[in-house]
C-alpha cells in the first residue's frame, strides 16, 4: 500500500456500489471497485468456477482459519458464492500477470506480484 511501484488495487465485486463502498471503507479505506453484479467482468476475465473441493475443501478451511483469527468473517453473500477468486495486474489494457484462485480462500504472495506496471 505504501510501495509507489505496487499496482494500484481495483476491487471488483457482485454487490450493489453501496454494498461495496461499505465492505472497502471498512477492510480497506480509499481503495477503489467496481460493482459487477451481472458478472461482466468476471466472465470477460474467465473468472472459473468452483466445485466442492474449491470451496470446502482442506484449503479452504486453512484460509478461514487464517483469516478467523485475523479478524475477518464471511459476510452476507452477494453473487455467486462459487466463483473463485482472480487477481491481475493490467499493463495498459493487457493483462501482464493473472493469478487464479486454486480455492475459495487462495490469494497470491505478495511478493509474486509484479511491481511497476504501467496505471
Amino acid at each position: 500500500m505504501g510501495d509507489p511501484s505496487f499496482p494500484s488495487p481495483i476491487f471488483v465485486f457482485m454487490g450493489t456500489p453501496d454494498e461495496g463502498k461499505a465492505f472497502l471503507d471498512t477492510h480497506w479505506p480509499g481503495a477503489q471497485g467496481i460493482a459487477d453484479p451481472d458478472k461482466t467482468l468476471y466472465e470477460a476475465f474467465s473468472v472459473p468456477r468452483g466445485g466442492w473441493r474449491e470451496m470446502f475443501g482442506l484449503g479452504s478451511w486453512l484460509a478461514g482459519i487464517r483469516a478467523t483469527l485475523k479478524g475477518k468473517w464471511i459476510g452476507r453473500r452477494h453473487g455467486d458464492p462459487w466463483t473463485l477468486p482472480l487477481f491481475v495486474v493490467l499493463d495498459g489494457s493487457a493483462i501482464s500477470w493473472r493469478h487464479v484462485g486454486a480455492h475459495a480462500g487462495d490469494h497470491p504472495s505478495v511478493d509474486s506480484i509484479p511491481r511497476g506496471a504501467t496505471p
